[in-house]
C-alpha cells in the first residue's frame, strides 16, 4: 500500500468519533450519564477536534480515496487477514480495527471470510476487498474464498 495510507490511522478516529458526537448530540446534552464509559470518553474526544484537524482528516481519506484506484489497478480484488490475530475471548472488545478502518476510510466494500481458528481456538478471517461500487464482485469472489478454504 503507498505510504499516504498510513495516515488514516491517525484521521479515521478524528473523523469517526467527530461524526459519532455529532450525531450523537442529544444524548450527549440529555443522557450523558447512559452512555457507557469507552463511548463517551470516544465522543469527548471527537468533541475535542478542532474544525482544522477534521478537514485535514478528510482531505487525508480523499487523497488515499483517490489513490487505492491504482492499488487495484492489476487486480481483481485485494485477500488480507481480517485482524491482527484470532477473535478476542468475550464480549468486552470486538478486536483490533487495524485491518479494517482503513476500508471504512476508502469507502470500498469488504467482506470478512472465516478462514480457521487460532491457537486459542478463536475464529481467524480473511477480507476480499473491492473497488468502490464493485460490491457484487466482492461478493463473488468472497464466496469462491469461502469455498476454495473449506476445500
Amino acid at each position: 500500500m503507498p505510504e499516504e495510507f498510513a495516515r488514516l490511522s491517525d484521521a479515521h478516529p478524528i473523523v469517526m468519533n467527530s461524526e459519532s458526537a455529532r450525531a450523537l448530540g442529544w444524548e450527549l446534552a440529555n443522557a450523558r450519564d447512559s452512555i457507557s464509559p469507552g463511548l463517551r470518553e470516544r465522543l469527548e474526544f471527537g468533541l475535542s477536534c478542532s474544525e482544522a484537524e477534521l478537514n485535514n482528516a478528510y482531505a487525508a481519506f480523499v487523497r488515499s480515496q483517490r489513490t487505492f484506484p491504482s492499488v487495484l489497478e492489476a487486480l481483481d480484488v485485494l485477500l488480507t487477514p481480517s485482524a491482527p490475530g484470532e477473535a478476542p475471548l468475550g464480549l468486552d472488545w470486538t478486536g483490533d480495527p487495524a485491518f479494517n478502518y482503513i476500508w471504512t476510510s476508502l469507502h470500498v466494500p469488504c467482506v470478512t471470510v472465516p478462514a480457521g481458528v487460532g491457537r486459542n481456538g478463536l475464529p481467524l478471517g480473511v477480507q476480499i476487498v473491492g473497488r468502490e461500487g464493485d460490491d457484487r464482485a466482492v461478493l463473488a469472489w468472497a464466496q469462491w474464498v469461502a469455498v476454495a478454504i473449506s476445500e
